[in-house]
């Protein structure tokens, strides 16, 4: 039995599912173990403060882990340093530290999207502040869509039609830190040529607005299977399609995805080389855009609402009439992506699955 450790969250949460029960308590974690062993896994929960450094050599091993999204992600800041620290000490960490940077991290994922090459993607730019904008005020075109780096559900996305408009978006997404605004000012009068902070410092992202859409798709993989919805513009919600609702939602066939989207999104998804992905795409009526990208704790609702799933049988895309428990199918998603790395290595190479040893930590 080859072993994989899972991570969960101090509140015993292990991943992302729509409609659990508690409210916001992940997967079913006894189910998740049931499917894994039946594929030849055996799956050992483990809490992130339990990683010891110390005493225990994490090198090669498996390990799959949650997210956060707690308030001013500061759960989510002690996660990425115990994944990155994972990575770096040679375990094999499912999916790369890289996507957990990426996960709800807008700036992060434009740079992630533009390095690796997943698409040629939407011409946007990063700032960190205030500040830095002014240096390209004279280069941006309206409209222009604002992102937050940090937000789920389309919060902190705004389309921006003039320069004022956008200084005051720029102002009311800053935390500003009042005390220490004053002792600065204060250095400015003590030292001569002092160059002050700046006040309003909240990184984002400007992207090029898609003019005249009326919806977006979104698409989850799970290994070979990929769920699709459709999501309406909503009037009242500016430019943005998620956070509407799900009501509003249409799934599986009924979501009528233009020829070509399965294609553009599992071009991506290969790319990204992660065993399960959330991919957000626009389409225009003449070319899709990558609009947004997650690989760990994103909504299920595509899933968990679906009758079915669409494979890739040959060259054609057919749909498979079938309903898949979330936990089958993160399962089959890690499955398939272990078996890959066994028969098609690269410089991030898992080991032969059949000399990982059981261990006790």
């Amino acid at each position: 039995m080859k072993e994989i450790i899972a991570l969960m969250d101090y509140k015993s949460v292990f991943g992302s599912k729509k409609f659990n029960f508690p409210y916001r308590s992940g997967m079913d974690k006894e189910k998740l173990a049931s499917y894994f062993q039946k594929l030849g896994y055996s799956l050992s929960y483990r809490f992130f403060n339990e990683i010891d450094f110390n005493t225990v050599d994490y090198q090669g091993k498996l390990i799959l882990y949650t997210s956060s999204e707690d308030v001013e992600y500061r759960y989510k800041s002690y996660i990425e340093d115990i994944i990155f620290a994972l990575e770096d000490s040679g375990a094999h960490v499912m999916p790369r530290y890289k996507h957990l940077r990426a996960n709800n991290n807008k700036v992060y994922m434009e740079f992630l999207n533009a390095y690796s090459g997943y698409t040629k993607n939407l011409p946007s730019k990063a700032f960190s502040s205030l500040k830095d904008l002014e240096m390209h005020l004279n280069t941006i075109t309206y409209p222009i869509v604002f992102k937050t780096a940090e937000g789920a559900t389309g919060s902190g996305v705004k389309l921006i039609t003039s320069e004022k408009e956008l200084i005051a978006q720029v102002k009311k997404t800053a935390t500003r830190n009042y005390k220490m605004d004053v002792w600065d000012h204060g250095r400015a009068l003590r030292h001569k040529g002092y160059v002050k902070e700046c006040k309003f410092r909240n990184k984002f992202i400007l992207q090029q607005f898609i003019p005249n859409l009326k919806n977006d798709w979104k698409v989850l993989f799970y290994g070979e299977k990929l769920y699709i919805f459709k999501r309406p513009i909503q009037q009242n919600r500016d430019i943005r399609a998620s956070g509407g609702g799900t009501q509003n939602y249409v799934y599986g066939v009924a979501a009528e995805a233009p020829e070509g989207v399965f294609d553009f999104a599992q071009d991506i998804y290969i790319k990204m080389n992660v065993p399960h992905a959330s991919i957000d795409i626009a389409y225009d009526g003449n070319e899709f855009y990558l609009i947004e990208y997650q690989s760990l704790y994103f909504g299920t609702s595509a899933l968990v609402n679906s009758d079915g799933y669409f494979t890739k049988i040959g060259t054609q895309w057919e749909f498979i009439t079938d309903k898949i428990e979330l936990e089958k199918a993160y399962a089959d998603g890690v499955d398939a992506y272990l078996k890959k790395h066994e028969t098609q290595p690269d410089h991030y190479s898992f080991p032969k699955l059949n000399t990982i040893a059981t261990s006790n930590i």
